[in-house]
């Protein structure tokens, strides 16, 4: 059994109240008498007016008192215990990386509240998960000592993110009569779906730390962005940790209240990696920096352009990034021009423009209108003036990407893989042709025209099955190329130079950074495909300024207790006997008052 309303025991005080009204007499009247027999059986009364004299032992007495009884039982409620009763329980963690720091007091706190949250019901059925509703079960038993022992290994490293997925999940689980807690480290979210209650954990803290990476255009130096998220000026000491496993001299760093300030270095000879690092605070994730030199994937390219095109050929290789032309290797990109006497489309990616070679052709004539697509998605082609020329054979599966009046001035064609017996497999190929010629028109000399074949050819590169070396950020999606039908092996460096793998993806599986910071390399087969090095920025996370706690459990813990336990199916009849104990005393005393009148008026 347990009391509800405790409070309601404040009632008992009405039991020292009525004793201390029959404690106070009342002055006996003075009537003179010719004789006593008549007064032998009347109570004896003070004689000396209202005050501390006996108790006198009477009716009215012992009515009231159970009626204060019977007042105050009724008064706290009481609730008897269910044996058979289950308390469903679900808490919902926020996952983003902030609550690192505050795991601590998530679990004291926990370690506090568990028990009382369980109450009077006989078992409880905990749950435990993450804000993301993609993440398996953190917890699922009846052990709360088991659950905390979980939270000890749980890393919270993810971004912002809405929890209202995770609540619902966790809902689904307990039904409506269960109890659902959101524990985070903020209170941006004060109001919360499905019935779920808020616990806050946190309390604003400093922190400095990395939020950014940048290199020169050779690759060979490194830029690190630090940023002070305090409102005070604050000093940490950093150094930078070598292949070789040297660290640097250590350097002091100070910064102004959210002030931001660049670390910058070099790579030393022969070194493709390095890590750079901050003194340890509360918030370890934004503290080291691993850096990989990067190594983007080329495109070989292939020129087999006339001459007139000679300058078209000269400024694409040397403006843009990563192309490297060569007459020997396979290309992956060719520069083509189309002539309708041998009008054969290559079988790599391409470029291709008309080869028109009478030059006294007029100007098209003609509205221009781009079509709605990534490639051309905000370019302008209003100043593009081009000569009439043959006209490319656009197929029915051709995309045209620019028109002017009828004619289709840009197209996009996509070939498919083609499967020839005993020979390798072609893959699908992408060519975007200039449905005019490049060299008799001023489309070489508009931004709209540079922009669209950075697109097309950095296109090309991020489908290119090749390795790469580049820097990502925590839990950041990679777009990594790869072979049909081979799952990929991420690793991370073990000890003695070993590899550890830590995940197996499946070919057509999203592909993310480590949620940790640190270096990992990914494999399909035996084929190196990625080196990287992840690193935490995620600045919204790393503001410790605005966390806070707050507690709404105690609502919880109540209305829970009303759905677990049986209330006093009897108190009807205790209302019923207190009132007829009041009807009673008031009854017994009317009965003592007559009495008195009547020994007077005899008197």
């Amino acid at each position: 059994m347990i009391l509800t309303n405790p409070l309601g025991l404040l009632a008992l005080l009405g039991i020292p109240a009525v004793l201390l009204i029959h404690f106070l007499q009342r002055q006996a009247q003075v009537i003179p008498v010719s004789t006593l027999f008549l007064l032998e059986q009347t109570q004896r009364e003070s004689t000396s007016g209202r005050r501390f004299d006996r108790l006198t032992n009477s009716v009215p007495l012992w009515l009231q008192l159970l009626m204060v009884l019977l007042l105050t039982w009724l008064l706290v409620e009481p609730r008897y215990r269910n044996t058979t009763s289950t308390q469903q329980l679900a808490i919902v963690l926020d996952s983003s990386a902030s609550m690192s720091v505050f795991r601590e007091e998530l679990k004291t706190t926990l370690e506090k509240e568990l028990p009382r949250l369980q109450g009077p019901a006989a078992k409880v059925q905990l749950y435990l998960l993450t804000s993301d509703p993609n993440e398996p079960l953190l917890y699922s038993g009846d052990d709360p000592k088991e659950a905390l022992t979980v939270l000890e290994n749980w890393s919270p490293t993810a971004g912002a993110m809405d929890p209202n997925g995770a609540l619902r999940l966790a809902r689904s689980r307990i039904r409506r009569e269960g109890l659902l807690i959101y524990v985070t480290d903020n209170l941006e979210r004060t109001e919360l779906p499905f019935d779920a209650q808020l616990l806050a954990v946190g309390k604003a803290t400093d922190n400095m730390g990395f939020t950014g990476l940048s290199f020169s255009e050779d690759g060979q130096s490194w830029q690190a962005t630090v940023r002070n998220y305090s409102d005070d000026e604050k000093s940490r000491t950093w150094q930078v940790l070598f292949p070789d496993g040297s660290l640097s001299e250590e350097r002091e760093l100070t910064l102004g209240a959210d002030g931001i300030t660049t670390l910058t270095g070099n790579f030393p000879a022969g070194a493709d990696y390095l890590t750079v690092k901050l003194a340890d605070d509360a918030f370890a994730l934004d503290n080291e920096l691993p850096v990989v030199k990067p190594k983007p994937k080329t495109l070989v390219t292939l020129s087999q352009l006339p001459p007139k095109f000679g300058d078209f050929q000269k400024r694409f290789l040397a403006f843009f990034p990563n192309l490297e032309s060569s007459a020997t290797a396979v290309p992956d990109l060719t520069l083509s021009a189309y002539d309708p006497l041998l009008p054969i489309v290559p079988e790599t990616h391409s470029i291709i423009t008309i080869n028109e070679t009478a030059r006294s052709r007029k100007f098209l004539s003609g509205g221009i209108v781009a079509e709605p697509h990534p490639l051309t998605q905000g370019l302008n082609w209003q100043a593009l003036q081009s000569r009439e020329t043959i006209p490319f054979p656009v197929t029915a599966s051709d995309e045209v990407l620019l028109w002017q009046g009828q004619r289709p001035l840009i197209v996009l064609r996509e070939t498919l893989p083609v499967v020839e017996e005993g020979k390798p497999t072609r893959g699908a190929k992408s060519h975007l042709i200039f449905n005019f010629d490049l060299s008799l028109s001023n489309a070489l000399k508009l931004p709209s025209t540079v922009i669209l074949l950075h697109r097309f050819t950095t296109g090309l590169r991020e489908q290119k099955v090749a390795f790469e070396s580049l820097n990502t950020e925590t839990n950041q999606e990679i777009p990594l190329a790869r072979k049909p039908g081979q799952s990929l092996t991420v690793a991370v460096p073990g000890e003695d130079d070993t590899k550890v793998i830590v995940a197996e993806k499946a070919a057509n599986e999203v592909l993310r950074a480590p949620s940790e910071p640190g270096y990992f390399e990914v494999k399909q087969g035996e084929t190196l495909l990625l080196k990287s090095a992840s690193h935490f920025a995620d600045t919204r996370e790393a503001d410790l300024r605005s966390a806070n706690s707050q507690n709404e459990l105690t609502r919880l813990t109540a209305s829970a207790v009303d759905q677990i336990t049986d209330e006093d199916k009897w108190w009807p009849l205790w209302v019923v006997a207190t009132l007829a104990a009041l009807l009673a005393a008031w009854h017994f005393t009317k009965v003592k008052v007559q009495e008195e009148e009547v020994v007077a008026e005899t008197a």
